[in-house]
């Protein structure tokens, strides 16, 4: 791993002002009216009716990888993998109850008594295709309890109230139950609740994190709450946990679906060895051919603005920000797979990253750039969270671009690739002008996203997103600089 900076490194710092210096010379960028043309072009291919929607594992990525390798090998970028290898390779994984009724099967024992759950009987198990669950005892939580504890269900089968899922289930990657027992009240409820469970979802195939969970009907709820009875016992840990002196034993018989995919990389060597990287990512994938309903007339997903338009300003500020050659800074350009999915490339980078994560100084993602006009200002996406916010307004500053807080940080920002990367100590802000513009945003959210027309058919408002281009070509430069932003990236 990176632990500081060469004494190249440390030369130019000695070098430069104790104050930040502006953004170093270059030759001019390229008109709005250029870059808009660009991204015109760019998002028209990569939205287009022959790229299938962008789906994982589908022909349509396979034209999305060769479509970035060629503008990688374009901008004179190396594979980013090493060894000539432009992507990062992961499988996809999504487990879900197997179609036939009764596949499934589960007992509960209480001393001598015991009860076999019906085969209304809903289960589905992470980590194992088909999963045994031996000797496992079943507990409750206070009713008065407010938050679950780190720890203090591992090992344990939780029966909680299906109204109770939402509302704990943030918490229990914490408290670590193995199982989760949720009971229904009435017939409503379980027909609510068994979608939810029986659609599966996708996740790394290295992943077997997270309890495996079982849906009871109401009828087989009563049972469980008739076999309890009078037993349950307050845990002597006092951390809410109610032991209710019963075994669970179950067979979850699971139908598994694999998909191979990949994230693609490309990576500027920088001038000065050691000084670490910038990055900057944005989401290949989108829907496919799964928007609207079953007899709709088009159910094409082409993911113009989710996320075309996110490649395009990523690889056409790469380009600009590269216009005069290399930075100080490793520059490292990563289209991520599987977003809509669950953040699930990300998930992989952090988890192999081609780099050490602590020597990524700065990183950008972009996503749903092509809302706002010309003139909108700019939202920063993990304001606040990292050491990024000075040297992002002098850049905003030097370009005329008013940076504005926004109120819809707390909800978009987990819901964002860069999330997963600030999660992991890597300092990863979204800087867009299409948030700024609320009114806009809130239109695409209502209107195109994940729908069938969000397409290129009735234009795009593309202003905003070629400012955003310009913004980030200097944001890769101030932060990929050692004289505008020292730090080591460590």
């Amino acid at each position: 791993m990176i632990r500081g900076i060469t004494a190249g490194a440390a030369a130019l710092l000695l070098s430069a002002c104790a104050s930040v210096q502006s953004v170093p010379s270059s030759p001019p960028p390229p008109s709005l009216d250029a870059v808009e043309t660009a991204l015109a072009r760019d998002i028209t291919t990569l939205s287009a009716d022959d790229f299938g929607g962008r789906f994982p594992g589908s022909e349509g990525e396979g034209k999305t990888r060769r479509w970035l390798i060629e503008r990688y090998s374009e901008i004179g970028l190396q594979p980013g993998m090493g060894e000539g290898d432009w992507t990062q390779d992961f499988t996809l994984v999504r487990r879900a109850p197997a179609s036939e009724p009764g596949a499934s099967s589960a007992t509960i024992t209480r001393g001598t008594r015991s009860i076999s759950l019906s085969p209304g009987l809903v289960a589905v198990q992470p980590g194992e295709d088909d999963g045994h669950l031996a000797d496992v005892p079943i507990v409750g939580l206070d009713p008065d309890l407010k938050e679950l504890q780190p720890r203090s269900l591992v090992n344990r089968a939780l029966a909680l109230p299906a109204s109770s899922l939402f509302k704990l289930f943030p918490q229990f990657e914490a408290a670590g139950p193995k199982v989760l027992l949720i009971m229904t009240v009435d017939e409503e409820e379980y027909r609510k609740t068994a979608p939810l469970i029986s659609r599966g979802r996708w996740r790394l195939d290295s992943d077997s994190s997270g309890p495996a969970i079982l849906l009871l009907t109401p009828q087989d709820s009563e049972r469980l709450m008739d076999v309890v009875g009078q037993n349950a016992f307050r845990h002597p840990d006092g951390l809410g946990v109610i032991a209710y002196d019963t075994i669970l034993q179950a067979s979850i018989v699971q139908q598994v679906d694999r998909i191979e995919t990949a994230n693609v990389i490309g990576r500027m060597p920088g001038k000065v060895p050691g000084a670490g990287a910038v990055m900057v990512l944005a989401h290949w994938d989108h829907l496919g051919d799964a928007c609207g309903p079953t007899d709709a007339k088009d159910r094409l997903c082409n993911g113009a603005v989710d996320n075309a338009s996110g490649l395009a300003v990523m690889t056409e500020a790469v380009k600009i920000a590269l216009r005069d050659g290399p930075l100080d800074r490793d520059v490292i350009v990563l289209a991520t797979s599987s977003e809509e999915l669950g953040l699930l490339g990300a998930k992989a980078f952090v988890a192999d990253p081609p780099v050490p994560l602590p020597t990524i100084a700065a990183a950008f993602n972009l996503d749903t750039m092509a809302i706002a006009p010309r003139g909108t200002p700019v939202v920063v996406l993990g304001a606040g969270k990292t050491q990024l916010d000075y040297g992002i307004s002098e850049v905003a500053r030097v370009q005329g671009r008013e940076v504005v807080p926004s109120d819809m940080q707390d909800a978009f920002l987990p819901r964002q690739d860069g999330w997963i990367l600030l999660r992991d100590g890597v300092p990863t802000v979204l800087v867009s002008s299409a948030l700024a513009d609320t009114g806009a945003f809130e239109s695409f959210m209502q209107g195109p996203y994940h729908h069938a027309n969000d397409d290129t058919a009735a234009g795009l408002e593309l202003g905003g997103a070629a400012q955003d281009t310009l913004l980030h070509a200097d944001l890769l430069r101030y932060f990929g600089n050692l004289t505008t932003y020292p730090g080591s990236g460590e």
